[in-house]
């Protein structure tokens, strides 16, 4: 499910909710989110149209009860925010979710949301423009009007918290510059994440120069390390904070830019990788995640749990390792597998290992030049 989001936020008399229904007739797959409000409706305004309507105390049981993303109280007692309920029915139908939202409530989603979503911040050309719009609204009073003045001046301070910005002078250049945005942000293709897993006992300068290999010779937007506290097929160690603590010094030593995961940390045990890679899929849907793994894992990858499911749902990255004959069981397993998605990288072997390591070092033999 592409559970991509769209946040448009400005002053109020900025124009936003006429660039919003513009957007909404030239995207098909674009379905507007229907914030839920505490004030009283507006001229026209129909309940579960333009707001969902509730009394101040409905409200606060409704935030009381965990049901919204967000919310913010943006004058005393008028409240506004997104129900998660809201968002899920959107995505459910196969949409993309697009927010005409209050400046703080889009800073909150698009912190919540990171890279699956797109903020847009509508800027009049000026304070005195804007003010000149809302007169001619025709929908406050004076007073009204002063106050949400004051609250414009504070809010464009915030405009560069948002991804875009755009000046709503000219009405037709800024609905051409709206669809531009947004025809490029629903386009853009899924960030590409290597997948680096292991127990790292201890990570040494062979796993290194795969981590460089991957940021240097990979299409991969990002490489993360994930440190796993326990292989379910190996016996149990129990020195996983230590271990964490060693990748993330070795990796900062190393100067590499990759990320250090300890998302396996918080899962529940016994820990296989089907499960975390599904987990990751759900919390970061922009993401395409891709699995690396070494040659000798070919050898035993049919005993890895729901191993079927797993060569049929995600991308699979193969670092030689000596003593294995890479491709013809990248050959092997791709004949079983519904993407076809097993790829044998085209580094260099690797002739040491963490195993290795450990057992040289029982004899006293010194092997800290491997190690990272």
């Amino acid at each position: 499910m592409n559970k991509k989001v769209i946040i448009f936020s400005a002053p109020s008399g900025s124009g936003k909710s006429t660039v919003v229904n513009h957007l909404l007739t030239k995207f098909d797959n674009l379905e507007f989110s229907i914030s839920a409000t505490s004030r009283a409706p507006r001229g026209h305004e129909q309940n579960g149209r333009e707001y969902y309507f509730l009394s101040e105390e409905e409200f606060r049981r409704r935030v009381a009860a965990n049901e919204f993303v967000e919310y913010e109280e943006v004058y005393a007692g008028s409240f506004y925010g997104t129900l998660k309920s809201e968002m899920e029915r959107i995505w459910s139908n196969g949409n993309i979710i697009l927010f005409d939202v209050d400046v703080k409530g889009g800073i909150n989603l698009k912190k919540l949301l990171g890279d699956q979503a797109l903020s847009v911040f509508i800027k009049a050309p000026s304070i005195r423009e804007l003010r000149r719009r809302l007169e001619l609204r025709g929908t406050d009073s004076p007073e009204a009007i002063e106050a949400r003045v004051v609250k414009a001046r504070s809010e464009v301070r915030y405009a560069s918290k948002f991804d875009v910005v755009l000046i709503n002078d000219d009405l037709a250049t800024c609905l051409r510059e709206a669809e531009e945005c947004v025809a490029e942000f629903i386009a853009r293709p899924k960030k590409k994440v290597a997948l680096f897993f292991g127990t790292f006992n201890p990570m040494h300068t062979g796993h290194l120069e795969i981590l460089r290999y991957l940021k240097e010779h990979t299409e991969a937007d990002e490489v993360r390390v994930v440190v796993s506290p326990q292989n379910p097929m190996k016996q149990k160690n129990y020195s996983k904070s230590a271990r964490l603590k060693n990748v993330k010094a070795a990796i900062a030593r190393s100067g590499l830019d990759v990320k250090v995961s300890d998302v396996e940390y918080h899962l529940q045990e016994p820990l296989y990788t089907i499960n975390t890679l599904r987990y990751l899929r759900e919390k970061e849907p922009t993401c395409h995640h891709i699995m690396v793994i070494g040659a000798d894992n070919l050898t035993i990858l049919s005993r890895w749990y729901r191993y079927q499911e797993l060569i049929d749902e995600f991308e699979i990255w193969v670092y030689p390792r000596k003593g294995v004959d890479a491709p013809a069981l990248c050959e092997e397993h791709n004949s079983r597998s519904a993407i076809k998605g097993i790829r044998l990288l085209e580094g260099r072997l690797h002739n040491i290992s963490s195993t290795e390591i450990r057992n040289a070092e029982l004899t006293g033999k010194d092997m800290s030049a491997w190690k990272a």
